[in-house]
Formats: C-alpha cells, sequence, structure tokens
C-alpha cells in the first residue's frame, strides 16, 4: 500500500544537529537504518543559518514498515486524530502528510505536531476507483490491531 516515505525537517542553528537526527532514526523501526539523505543550506530570516534534511525511502517495503512504526507508536488520542483527520491529510494524487513533534520524537515518543517539525509525506499505491480514505482508514485499523 505505501509506495515511498519522504521525511523532511529544518535543523535551527540553535539546535544540535545529532539531536535532531536521533529525532529522525526514532521515527524509523530499529531494524531500518537512516537512509541517505541531502542537506540543503538555506539562510532565515535575520541571516541565521538554516539546513533542510531530506530523507526518501523508495524501497516499497521499507516504506511500509516505516508507516507501520508510525502508526503503531501514536498514542491512542493521536490515533484517533488522524483517523478524524485522513481527508484532510490526503491530497488528490493519494500521499498522506503527517507532522511530529521533534522534540519528543527525540525521546522516543511519535506525537502529531504543527510548529517546527519533522514532516513525513507517505505517497499510496491505491487502486483507483476506491475511496482512499476509506482503504487507508481499514489498513491503519489492522496495524492497530
Amino acid at each position: 500500500m505505501v509506495r515511498q516515505v519522504k521525511i523532511t525537517t529544518f535543523v535551527h542553528a540553535t539546535e544540535d544537529r545529532s539531536k535532531v537526527l536521533k529525532a529522525i532514526q526514532n521515527i524509523f523501526p530499529r531494524e531500518i537504518e537512516l537512509p541517505p539523505y541531502t542537506e540543503t543550506n538555506l539562510e532565515g530570516y535575520y541571516s541565521d543559518p538554516i539546513v533542510l534534511l531530506s530523507f526518501l525511502v523508495k524501497n516499497r517495503k521499507s516504506a511500509t514498515e516505516v508507516f507501520n512504526n508510525l502508526i503503531k507508536n501514536l498514542s491512542s488520542l493521536d490515533y484517533v486524530t488522524l483517523l478524524d483527520e485522513l481527508l484532510q491529510r490526503m491530497d488528490d494524487t493519494k500521499n498522506l502528510y503527517l507532522r511530529f513533534d521533534k522534540q519528543k520524537a527525540f525521546l522516543g515518543k511519535l506525537v502529531l505536531e504543527h510548529h517546527d517539525s519533522i514532516r513525513v509525506k507517505i505517497s499510496l499505491l491505491l487502486p483507483h476507483k476506491v475511496d482512499p480514505v476509506l482503504m487507508l482508514r481499514e489498513y491503519m485499523e489492522e496495524i492497530r490491531g
């Protein structure tokens, strides 16, 4: 069901790069290593340096494992919130968008967030003529048990 997963986040000048990488690592299942990533140097509003880290998991099996790990490790409240917001979090090309709290991810907890977050884009492989929200909801319920 999952084609690929793209993860992006900013490393601000005030942040410890190794801690941000640890937060990203905590999004992945333990048995999967961080994939190669790209760094893009940017400049903030006050000319402060910002680095954009981009990770891409192209292997469908690994991408599915990453997605399953995300769903399994959400709190009950965040899981219910995600189920309620599936329609708003999906685009017309069957991509699902999630954002996770960077500091909590560093501590090993996956918490949905909107500000200064780790952004996750999940590209889904869904048959035509099916309701993507309904199909994804059923799949997520299978994962959670």
